[in-house]
């Protein structure tokens, strides 16, 4: 039972590949070295928040990443006889027009195709190709939807283990150091390590600097304190 309770509290780092190409994640789960482990934890800087002010909070924080292209095609024609042509540029304003309204009248998001549920992705997804559907009708194009679903879900904290992790964080940090950040819409394949065990991902306050992926990136390195406090906190939880 001791050699069982010592292995419960052992604690990994990880360090995965590929994040970039959201596809890190999942490899690391195929290759069953986190079989055994219990609850995952993140920790990302990102410029715009305060530096070294922390938000650790539940559910959605970063959303999913679709991928989609839909390719009209018509047919050409003399600009003196347009009646004898089928011009693509007039339905795919048209249907760029209407995709707004899957923002304005079904869901309010942010972005291209990027969501916090697999509802709303879904509901995206499917309304995408019957507006897309329906201009092959009113403009005699024809069309095709490539819609391909993110390689990871929306980034969702679990709020029991925000609720463990701010009980033993309110013991090392003061209450000033956190803040409030609204959910992004930036992708992270943290994601699929959260769908398949407990855990939670933290912001940390990088500073009044360039954004992340930008050319000229930097960041208050005093930032690296608050991060390492937090990575200790998760450890003694």
């Amino acid at each position: 039972k001791k050699h069982e309770s010592e292995l419960d509290r052992r604690v990994y780092l990880v360090f995965q590949p590929a994040e970039e190409t959201a596809e890190g994640a999942r490899f690391m789960l195929k290759t069953g070295v986190l079989d055994s482990v219990k609850r995952i934890y993140g920790v990302h800087i990102f410029n715009g928040i305060p530096s070294g002010k922390i938000s650790l909070e539940a559910g959605p924080r970063m959303a999913a990443t679709n991928w989609l292209a839909v390719h009209l095609y018509g047919r050409s024609g003399h600009a003196g006889k347009p009646h004898e042509g089928i011009d693509t540029a007039v339905a795919v304003s048209s249907m760029v027009m209407n995709f707004q309204s899957i923002i304005s009248r079904n869901l309010k998001i942010e972005g291209t195709a990027r969501t916090f549920s697999r509802q709303a992705q879904e509901m995206i997804e499917s309304r995408v190709k019957e507006i897309a559907k329906a201009h092959e009708q009113m403009y005699g194009v024809d069309v095709s939807v490539d819609f391909q679903q993110s390689s990871h879900g929306a980034l969702i904290n679990d709020p029991g283990v925000v609720e463990d992790v701010m009980e033993k964080a309110g013991e090392v940090f003061d209450p000033s150091e956190f803040t409030h950040v609204e959910a992004m819409m930036l992708g992270e394949d943290f994601a699929n390590y959260l769908e398949e065990m407990d855990g939670c991902f933290a912001f940390i306050g990088g500073g009044d600097h360039p954004a992340n992926h930008h050319g000229k990136f930097d960041f208050d390195e005093k930032a690296l304190i608050s991060g390492v406090r937090l990575m200790l906190t998760f450890v003694i939880v």
